[in-house]
């Protein structure tokens, strides 16, 4: 089955006020979806909705507290009267050593980065299996790859990944794609403060990856996804370059 055009179609978007989630809308927009933005910021939201090249819909929400994904789709469905697409571009990145893990800090991220999401998937189910719709869900490099201090950001973006297989294959039968993208370093607002700018420099864009997930959700649907790793063309934290082009090592 080909997509020919994703016009009329809807797109719930999550962390929508920014990096990821606003290049995703933007780019989605821009090939006639209707995107419903979502996340805690509600003044970031209006302004990203306000900026889409199709009518959207900014809806504050905490995806973490019950009943506010229900409340999220349901926002959507009455809006546009259906609901074809979800991105789950939401998320925390902070790092602590294990030794300094506790139960509140390793729930929290748990909560956001993964209980979210299956929360929000759930309730959009019904929506996305009527409509044959799609679902991408953003993973990290970090499922993947062991780096210091990310015990509990590893732990749930490995588990939005085995999360995103079962759903590939439960949604076959209704014809519902699922994609999932692990990114390396994307320069957005989860760096602040733990990155210096010459570092920063070196990582991908928001809108690069934004454009990345609009295309993939515009593929022919004949296609089907195995997880897709994506970083830059080198390693932000191994080079830094200054004018005469000298390489430095830069440590994380």
């Amino acid at each position: 089955m080909t997509e020919p055009s994703l016009a009329g179609k809807v797109a719930i978007i999550t962390g929508g006020g920014s990096g990821v989630g606003a290049e995703t809308a933007v780019a989605l927009a821009r090939m006639g979806v209707h995107a419903v933005v979502t996340g805690r910021r509600e003044s970031r939201l209006r302004e990203v909705s306000e900026s889409l090249a199709t009518p959207g819909l900014p809806v504050a929400a905490d995806l973490t507290e019950p009943g506010t994904p229900d409340r999220v789709v349901a926002a959507a469905v009455d809006r546009f009267a259906r609901l074809d697409i979800v991105v789950h571009a939401a998320g925390i990145f902070e790092k602590r050593p294990l030794s300094a893990t506790d139960d509140e800090f390793w729930q929290r991220v748990i909560d956001v980065n993964l209980t979210a999401v299956v929360a929000l998937s759930r309730s959009a189910w019904p929506q996305l299996c009527a409509e044959a719709g799609q679902v991408v869900l953003v993973s990290s490099v970090a499922a993947e790859r062991g780096f210091p201090g990310n015990s509990a950001y590893a732990a749930s973006k490995g588990a939005v990944r085995a999360f995103g297989e079962v759903l590939r294959v439960e949604g076959r039968p209704h014809g519902v794609r699922v994609i999932t993208v692990a990114p390396a370093q994307i320069d957005t607002e989860l760096w602040d403060g733990k990155a210096p700018p010459e570092v920063r420099a070196e990582m991908m864009r928001p809108a690069g990856v934004g454009g990345l997930i609009a295309a993939l959700v515009s593929s022919d649907r004949s296609i089907d996804f195995s997880p897709i790793t994506i970083e830059p063309p080198f390693d932000p934290w191994d080079r830094s370059i200054d004018g005469r082009g000298t390489v430095h090592r830069e440590e994380p």
